[in-house]
């Protein structure tokens, strides 16, 4: 394609395509870029440049890669024989063995979805399925939530209000209310002096304090992800446990928002089987349909459903695209394909075997603090100071740089702030992944290098 129509493709998508999180003037100084096709664990631009990509598409949704023909053919039969009818008023097949498989899938007794189109949406429901199971049970004042500094629980008004984001916070006041914030459990950013499970108790009595502070009268739930996946905070092993115990003891609901983490990411199926605790509500999308087409769920357990359907059913609210038969026709292919591909021990073991090579890799060098993660994702900290592990100043943008570094380079990876993260598809070979950790290592090296002596 000539650069011409390439340039007025960026042009036509400044002036007509909202970009979220990509300023108008980024697009354009970037010239996009413009992908055209992609296959495997590679993207190809317009340009003819050919991307490996540590980051699932970008979002981590691309959990089985890209180009699927299996996924897309399970689509397309399903599109052709019935593409969309409304679940309020028929029920639909493929809604209901997605839904069964998820049961299958999911430890305890985690036993229901109720599908949605995306994880923001997810997380709405599941607020709304914990405020109509209090209201039920006659305590319709728990309605306040709790939530943890630098997790991510999607775009809608829920989210923004579950949200320590200064743009968020910003922009989208009022706000809505009733979500009361915490600490993050940041274990490498633990007090001196302070072991790992020492901290984990720690930052679980603040959770029994807060809701103490609040009344525990007024508090529906707490939205904690398992390990929150833009930090990749892993957590000490006694903390879920804890929060678990203190959400049983005042009657609150855990959300453990998955959208990010779930369906084979972490080595299991779900982040918190890692530590032996299963909670309340598990929000999903992302790896549910691998990017091939939206679909989130909100899956809760059968303890809570049992109340929401005793006597006259529970208000949740509607979607018109709840269960749609496509959508759930890609989850079950997709679902499939990790089972018979053994997806989710891939997963683990090449996860684990980039962790220690990027952990070998930080012994020796002066700005890496800490290495972290659970089968695929993992992240890499950056600081001015390992023995203090002090920052590098905000303005100095080293996370950033890497990042560009890395794409100008043709390979993707992501920071949040000085914290290089990688969440390669589960599908990835051991040759894949041993390049994207040499070119994950090349980056840094540049950026770091060039660093002020």
């Amino acid at each position: 394609m000539s650069s011409d129509r390439k340039g007025a493709l960026v042009d036509s998508a400044v002036k007509h395509l909202w970009r979220h999180g990509v300023t108008a003037e980024e697009t354009l100084r970037a010239e996009g870029p413009v992908a055209v096709s992609a296959q495997g664990v590679y993207i190809d631009d317009i340009d003819g440049r050919r991307y490996l990509d540590a980051l699932s598409g970008g979002s981590a949704a691309a959990t089985l890669g890209h180009g699927r023909d299996d996924v897309a053919d399970a689509v397309s039969r399903q599109m052709r024989n019935m593409a969309w009818v409304s679940l309020r008023t028929f029920l639909n097949e493929p809604s209901i063995r997605l839904a069964e498989r998820i049961a299958q899938i999911a430890p305890g007794d985690l036993t229901t979805s109720f599908f949605v189109s995306s994880g923001s949406e997810a997380v709405e429901s599941a607020t709304q399925i914990a405020k109509s199971y209090h209201k039920k049970r006659g305590n319709p004042s728990k309605t306040k939530f709790l939530y943890r500094k630098t997790s991510y629980h999607g775009t809608s008004l829920i989210g923004a209000s579950a949200s320590s984001s200064p743009e968020f916070r910003e922009w989208f006041q009022p706000l809505a209310p009733g979500f009361i914030e915490l600490d993050a459990c940041y274990a490498y950013r633990r007090p001196a002096g302070m072991t790992v499970e020492e901290y984990g108790e720690l930052c679980a009595q603040a959770i029994e304090d807060e809701i103490l502070t609040q009344g525990p009268d007024t508090v529906a739930g707490i939205l904690a992800e398992a390990i929150p996946a833009a930090l990749v905070l892993t957590p000490p092993p006694n903390y879920l446990q804890r929060l678990r115990e203190i959400c049983n003891k005042y009657d609150i609901l855990w959300i453990d928002d998955e959208v990010f983490i779930g369906v084979g990411r972490t080595g299991k199926y779900f982040g918190f089987e890692h530590y032996g605790v299963q909670p309340d509500i598990v929000t999903s999308s992302k790896g549910i349909t691998g990017g091939y087409i939206p679909l989130g769920a909100a899956i809760a357990s059968q303890r809570i459903m049992d109340v929401l359907l005793e006597g006259s059913q529970a208000k949740v609210a509607g979607h018109t695209y709840s269960a749609h038969p496509a959508a759930c026709a890609a989850g079950l292919a997709v679902l499939d394909a990790i089972e018979n591909e053994d997806l989710v021990q891939n997963a683990d073991v090449l996860g684990s075997w980039m962790l220690d090579q990027f952990r070998e890799f930080g012994e020796r060098r002066p700005h890496v603090g800490d290495v972290r993660g659970k089968g695929m994702l993992m992240g890499i900290e950056l600081v001015r100071d390992t023995k203090t592990r002090e920052p590098f100043p905000a303005a100095s943008g080293v996370g950033k740089k890497v990042v560009q570094t890395a794409m100008n380079q043709n390979f993707m990876c992501r920071a949040s702030g000085d914290v290089i993260t990688l969440f390669p598809a589960l599908v990835s070979t051991r040759s894949e992944v041993e390049d994207m950790v040499t070119a994950t290592m090349r980056a840094i090296d540049e950026v770091l290098n060039d660093l002020p002596k």
